[in-house]
């Protein structure tokens, strides 16, 4: 995984308005269960638990959403929960509608929520998977920058590895509760999960001494509607 953010000095670069666009915290709990593909039980307790949903549209109709952690959050593809200091937020569970992607809703989106968040918070996080690149590329085009790789280090245990803005990837690890090393993770959490269930590992994962880890997952892509998609 890469984790990403933006913190509240950080210019915002400048995209270009889209015809027809808005964006807002949804209020129809039912409609946005229906874009969101989850039981209405499920938006309801994501609410009750600090979670604030938006909805971006286009003329109208709802095609994009993403969520708001307050208050907690989870990964669940690392078994990693963790709590929110007051003037943080992570950015979580986001999907375009299969036949609206490539339109650059997802930048957008974040941006918006950016600016609506940033009356009560100062940094903000994400992550996303090394397979899902239409989610990066859109996290980069809204301005928040990658600082880490996280994933399973050698033992099983989850860390977060600095890829740049060494001071911001070390705010991240304190937030996640995760160390920040130096040393190799698993090329992908898929190939690290196995270590961390049982300790048995990938092909690829925990090394051979003296030899290259290279993913052997064969990760396929997600189904249409994909976490953080454009």
């Amino acid at each position: 995984m890469a984790l990403a953010t933006w913190w509240i000095s950080d210019p915002l670069p400048g995209l270009r308005p889209l015809a027809g666009f808005t964006a807002a915290l949804a209020e129809d709990d039912a409609a946005l269960a229906r874009l969101n593909r989850i039981p209405l039980e499920e938006v309801r307790a994501r609410r009750a638990a600090g979670h604030r949903p938006y909805v971006g549209a286009l003329d109208g109709v709802p095609v994009t959403y993403g969520w708001v952690a307050t208050r907690e959050a989870s990964i669940g593809e690392l078994g990693l929960s963790f709590r929110l200091p007051e003037g943080e937020r992570y950015l979580w569970d986001f999907a375009t509608l299969p036949e609206w992607q490539g339109r650059g809703l997802y930048p957008r989106l974040l941006q918006a929520i950016l600016a609506a968040e940033v009356c009560e918070a100062r940094r903000f996080w994400i992550i996303h998977a090394p397979e899902n690149l239409p989610s990066g590329a859109g996290m980069g085009k809204a301005g928040l920058e990658p600082v880490g790789a996280l994933s399973f280090d050698a033992m099983g245990g989850v860390a977060l590895r600095p890829t740049s803005a060494r001071e911001r990837a070390a705010a991240g690890a304190r937030l996640l509760g995760v160390p920040l090393i130096e040393e190799a993770l698993a090329p992908c959490w898929h190939c690290g999960r196995p270590a961390a269930e049982d300790g048995a590992g990938a092909a690829c994962w925990p090394p051979a001494p003296q030899q290259a880890s290279s993913c052997t997952c064969a990760v396929q892509p997600r189904p249409p509607i994909a976490l953080a998609g454009v």
